[in-house]
C-alpha cells in the first residue's frame, strides 16, 4: 500500500472539525420549497444517546426492508457498531424548526490503495426527501474530499434501491472499477465520484 495513501487518510481522519476548518460547507442551504437548512458536524463518538437513537431509528425507517432481503442480511448489533465507530464522522441536517431531519455519515479510509470518503449512510425522513438535501450533504463531502486530498468520494448501494440509485447517478457518481461485475450474483454496487484536483 503506498504510504501517501496512509498518511493521507491519517492526516485527514485526525482533523477535529475538518468542515469548519477547512471552509467545506456546501454554498447551498435552501430546500426545492423554499426551506433553510442548517447543518452540524460531529465524530459518530460525540452523539449523544438521544441523538444516536435518532441516528438509528432513522436508518431502520429507511433501511431495514433493505437490509431485510440483501444478501448481507440485518444485524442490529453490528449496524449499530458500525454507526457509532470512533473514524465515523456525522453531516446532520436540521430543519428550520430546529428538528434533525437527516445524515451522512462518512469516513477517510484507503480503499484498494487509494485514499478516499467513503459516504457510509445517507438517510433523510421520508418528509424531507427529494428536495436537495442530499445533495447539499453530498457537496460539502465532496468538497472535504477535495481539501483533504482523497482521491474520490465512494458509496456502496443496493441495487434494488432504485431511489438511491437515482440519486447518485443524478450527482455524476458512476460504477467503480471495484464494483462487482453485472453477472458476479452480488446485490449492490460500489459507485464513486473523482474527486477535483
Amino acid at each position: 500500500m503506498p504510504v501517501d495513501a496512509k498518511k493521507l487518510v491519517k492526516k485527514a481522519s485526525q482533523l477535529m472539525k475538518p468542515v469548519e476548518k477547512l471552509d467545506c460547507e456546501t454554498p447551498r442551504s435552501t430546500t426545492t420549497d423554499g426551506e433553510i437548512i442548517t447543518f452540524e458536524y460531529m465524530w459518530a463518538t460525540h452523539l449523544s444517546d438521544e441523538d444516536f437513537e435518532w441516528v438509528y431509528a432513522l436508518f431502520k425507517t429507511n433501511m431495514l426492508d433493505m437490509y431485510q432481503k440483501s444478501q448481507w442480511g440485518y444485524d442490529e448489533n453490528s449496524k449499530r457498531n458500525e454507526l457509532r465507530a470512533t473514524t465515523s464522522r456525522f453531516i446532520i441536517a436540521i430543519n428550520s424548526k430546529g428538528e434533525k431531519i437527516g445524515y451522512t455519515t462518512y469516513r477517510f479510509v484507503v480503499d484498494h490503495n487509494i485514499p478516499v470518503a467513503y459516504c457510509w449512510e445517507l438517510q433523510i425522513l421520508p418528509a424531507y426527501q427529494n428536495k436537495g438535501i442530499g445533495g447539499m450533504m453530498l457537496d460539502t463531502l465532496e468538497r472535504l474530499s477535495a481539501r483533504t486530498n482523497m482521491t474520490k468520494v465512494m458509496a456502496t448501494v443496493f441495487l434494488y434501491n432504485a431511489p438511491s440509485l437515482g440519486f447518485f447517478h443524478k450527482h455524476g457518481y458512476v460504477s467503480d472499477v471495484t464494483c462487482p461485475s453485472d453477472d458476479s450474483g452480488l446485490d449492490y454496487a460500489i459507485l464513486s465520484k473523482e474527486t477535483p484536483s
